[in-house]
C-alpha cells in the first residue's frame, strides 16, 4: 500500500469511517451497530434459535408418521431446494443491510410489507411459544420428589383415570376367555367381550378413560375445560411459572447482542449434553431397538402420498425458523464481511442432524414403553405436545430413578425452547428499534423497550394459562405461523430478491461483501427451484388442509375464524404494503424497484475498504446511479470517479 494511500487509511480509520479488525483487514463502519463478539456466537444463536422443542415432538412422529427411514428423501430433497438457499438469503440481506426485516426491505421498497408481516409474525410466536417453556418448568419442579412421581398414579379427582394398579387387580379376577378378548383389544372384540359375561370390564374398550399421565396433563396442568367458550380462570401455578420463564429470558437479553451470545453457548449446548444422555440410557431399555424399527423402517409407498411432501416441506420452515424475520435480525448483527455461507451451511447440518438424533432418544423409551404395555409402538407414539408432555412422562415412569430422568429431561426441554424464545424477542426488538431509529436514540430506551415487550407479552400470555387456554395456544401455533403463511412470506422474499432486485446482481453484491465467490447453486435455487417447491408445498397445503381440532373437540366458526384473522395479519401487510408504496411514490413509480444504501455498501462496492472524503453526507447526496461499468442510470452524462475515489465497479442503483 502506497504511503498517500496509507495516510488516507489513518483518515478514514480516525474519522471512524473505515474500522481495522484484529487480523489487520479493514472493517466497514456499521454506523455504530451492535455486533457479535465471538467469531462463533452467530452460529451459536442460530443453532440456540431454531434447534428447539420441535426437533423433538415434531420431527420424529412425522418420520414414522409418513414411511419411516424414507421422510428422509423429501426431507433432504425440500433442504437443498428450499430450506438451505433461503436461509443463506435471510441471513445474507440482513448481514448486507446491516438492518434487520423492516428496514432491510429498502433494497427493493415496493414489498416493505413483508418486514411489517415478518414482525408480526415473531410476534405472535413470542407471545405463545414461551407457554411451553411455562409447561416444562412446572414438570421440572413437580419431578423433585423422593416418591413417585406425581402423574405416575390415579387421583380421587381426577375423572375417568383408570391407572395399571387399577386394571392389573381387575384382571386377576377375570375368567381366561375374557382375558383373551382384552388382549385382542379391538372393538370387534367389545360386543363378544360383553356377551361373554364381561360387561362389568368394559373399560377395557372405553376411549373416555385416560391414563394417569394423561389425567395428570389435563387436570391438573392445564384444568382444561370443555372448550373455548368457557375459558375459566388463570391457573396459578402456570401463571407462577409463566412469570419465571418470562424473567430468565428478559435477564438473557437486557444487555443486548454480545450477552446474548455468550448465553447461548450454554443454552444451546447443554441440550445436547441431555439427548446424548438419554441416548445412551435409552439404547440399552428392554424393547429400544422395536422402537427404533418403528421409527427408521421405511415404506417406499407413501411417497406418492402428497401429504410426505408436504409435512417435509413444512418442518424444514418450522425447524429451520424460516419467514419469521428472526434469522435476518441475528443476520444484521454480524460484522459486514463476516462468511455467513459458511455458518449457513454448518447450521443447516447439525439442524438436520439434531431432529434425526432426537427422534433415536424418544423411540428408544417409546420402545421400552411399549413393550413394558404390551402393546404396539403405534399406539404409544404420538406427536405434538401429546408426546413431550404426556407419552414421554409415562415412559418415565417404567425406567428406574425414573425421577432423576424426569428432572433431565424437562431441563433439556426448558433449554431447547428457552434459547428459541430470547432469540426471537432479540428479533422483534431489532426490526422496531431499526424501523423506528427515532424513537431509540435516548439512554435507556432499548432496556425500557425490552420491558415493554416482556410485560406485555407476559400479559397477553395469561390467557393461554387459563382453563380454556390451551384451546388458544392451539389457535396461536396453527394459524399465526402455520405452514401456509411462512410459504406465502418465503415465496414472496425470493421473488422479490431474485427478479426485482435480481438474482445475479444480489450474488454479485454477496461477493463483494465477503470476498469470494458464490456457488451458481444459490441464483439458480432463487430464480427458479425455491419458488417452484414453495408453490408446490402450497398447493399440497390447500389441498390436505383440514380444520383445527383439539382432540375429539371441534373449534366453534367464530374460533377459526378468529385464526384466519391472525393469518391475514401477517399476509396481508404485502399487498397492502405495496399499495401504500406505489400511493406513496405515484409521482415517480420507477423509485419502487430502487434501492436505498448505506454508506458501507459503497464501500464494499470496491472489494476494499471505500474512502469517503468529507462527511458521508455530502459524499452521498452527489452519488448519482451507477451500473457495474460506471454509466449514470438516472442522472446524466457520465462518471467513473466520485471526488477522487473510483466508482467503476459500482452496481448499484441509488436513490439518493
Amino acid at each position: 500500500m502506497a504511503k498517500e494511500e496509507e495516510k488516507e487509511l489513518d483518515l478514514a480509520v480516525k474519522n471512524g469511517q473505515v474500522i481495522p479488525t484484529a487480523d489487520g483487514e479493514e472493517e466497514i463502519d456499521r454506523d455504530g451497530r451492535e455486533t457479535w463478539k465471538g467469531n462463533f456466537d452467530f452460529l451459536m444463536t442460530l443453532i440456540g434459535l431454531s434447534v428447539g422443542t420441535g426437533n423433538i415432538w415434531r420431527f420424529p412422529y412425522l418420520c414414522f408418521r409418513n414411511g419411516g427411514g424414507v421422510f428422509f428423501i423429501p426431507y433432504f430433497i425440500s433442504l437443498i431446494c428450499a430450506g438451505i438457499p433461503l436461509l443463506f438469503l435471510e441471513i445474507s440481506l440482513g448481514q448486507f443491510m446491516t438492518r434487520s426485516s423492516i428496514s432491510m426491505w429498502d433494497i427493493c421498497p415496493l414489498v416493505k410489507g413483508i418486514g411489517i408481516a415478518t414482525t408480526i409474525i415473531v410476534f405472535y410466536l413470542n407471545i405463545h411459544y414461551i407457554v411451553v417453556l411455562c409447561w416444562a418448568l412446572y414438570y421440572m419442579f413437580e419431578s423433585f420428589t423422593f416418591g413417585d412421581l406425581p402423574w405416575q398414579d390415579c387421583k380421587p379427582e381426577w375423572k375417568n383415570c383408570f391407572d395399571d394398579r387399577a386394571k392389573t387387580a381387575h384382571r386377576s379376577g377375570l375368567s381366561e376367555e375374557c382375558l383373551a378378548y382384552i388382549k385382542n383389544n379391538s372393538v370387534a372384540a367389545r360386543d363378544s367381550f360383553i356377551g361373554a359375561g364381561c360387561g362389568h370390564e368394559e373399560y377395557y374398550f372405553n376411549t373416555t378413560l385416560k391414563t394417569p399421565s394423561e389425567s395428570f396433563w389435563e387436570y391438573q396442568v392445564l384444568g382444561l375445560s370443555s372448550g373455548i367458550n368457557d375459558m375459566g380462570s388463570i391457573q396459578p401455578h402456570l401463571a407462577l411459572a409463566l412469570l419465571a420463564a418470562w424473567i430468565i429470558v428478559y435477564c438473557c437479553i437486557i444487555k443486548g447482542v454480545a450477552a446474548t451470545g455468550k448465553v447461548v453457548w450454554f443454552t444451546g449446548l447443554f441440550p445436547y449434553l441431555m439427548l446424548t444422555i438419554l441416548f445412551f440410557r435409552g439404547m440399552f431399555l428392554e424393547g429400544a431397538i422395536e422402537g427404533v424399527k418403528f421409527y427408521m423402517t421405511p415404506d417406499f409407498s407413501k411417497l406418492y402420498n402428497s401429504k410426505v411432501w408436504l409435512d417435509a416441506g413444512t418442518q424444514i420452515f418450522y425447524s429451520m425458523s424460516l419467514g419469521v424475520g428472526a434469522m435476518t435480525a441475528m443476520g444484521s448483527f454480524n460484522q459486514y464481511r463476516h462468511n455467513c455461507l459458511r455458518d449457513t451451511l454448518i447450521y443447516s447440518l447439525v439442524n438436520s442432524c439434531t431432529s434425526i438424533f432426537g427422534g433415536f432418544c424418544i423411540f428408544f423409551i417409546l420402545g421400552h414403553m411399549a413393550h413394558e404395555m404390551g402393546v404396539p409402538v403405534s399406539e404409544v407414539a404420538t406427536g405434538g405436545p401429546g408426546l413431550t408432555f404426556v407419552a414421554y412422562p409415562k415412559a418415565v415412569t417404567m425406567m428406574p430413578g425414573s425421577q432423576l430422568w424426569a428432572v433431565l429431561f424437562f431441563t433439556m426441554l426448558l433449554f431447547l425452547g428457552l434459547d428459541s424464545e430470547f432469540v426471537a424477542v432479540e428479533g422483534f426488538a431489532a426490526q422496531v428499534m431499526d424501523a423506528l431509529p427515532q424513537l431509540f436514540q435516548y439512554k435507556r430506551s432499548r432496556e425500557v423497550f425490552i420491558t415493554l415487550i416482556a410485560v406485555f407479552s407476559f400479559l397477553v400470555g395469561l390467557t393461554m394459562v387459563t382453563e380454556g387456554g390451551m384451546y388458544l395456544f392451539q389457535i396461536f401455533d396453527f394459524y399465526s405461523a402455520s405452514g401456509l403463511v411462512l410459504l406465502f412470506i418465503a415465496f414472496s422474499e425470493i421473488v422479490s430478491v431474485a427478479y426485482l432486485y435480481g438474482a445475479f446482481r444480489y450474488t454479485s453484491d454477496l461477493e463483494a461483501m465477503l470476498g469470494f465467490a458464490i456457488p451458481v447453486y444459490f441464483p439458480v435455487c432463487w430464480l427458479v427451484v425455491s419458488p417452484f417447491m414453495c408453490v408446490f408445498i402450497f398447493l399440497f397445503f390447500i389441498v390436505d388442509f383440514a380444520p383445527l381440532q383439539y382432540g375429539r373437540y371441534p373449534y366453534p366458526l367464530w374460533s377459526e375464524a378468529f385464526g384466519w384473522c391472525l393469518s391475514g395479519s401477517t399476509c396481508l401487510m404485502i399487498p397492502l404494503g405495496m399499495a401504500v408504496q406505489a400511493y406513496r411514490y405515484r409521482g415517480n413509480l420507477s423509485r419502487l424497484v430502487v434501492p436505498t444504501i448505506s454508506k458501507h455498501q459503497i464501500h464494499a462496492n470496491t472489494r476494499q475498504p471505500y474512502i469517503l472524503r468529507g462527511s458521508p453526507d455530502d459524499c452521498l447526496d452527489n452519488i448519482k446511479s451507477y451500473n457495474v461499468n460506471g454509466a449514470e442510470m438516472n442522472g446524466g452524462g457520465t462518471a467513473s470517479k466520485h471526488d477522487g475515489v473510483p466508482l467503476a465497479t459500482a452496481s448499484y442503483h441509488t436513490a439518493v
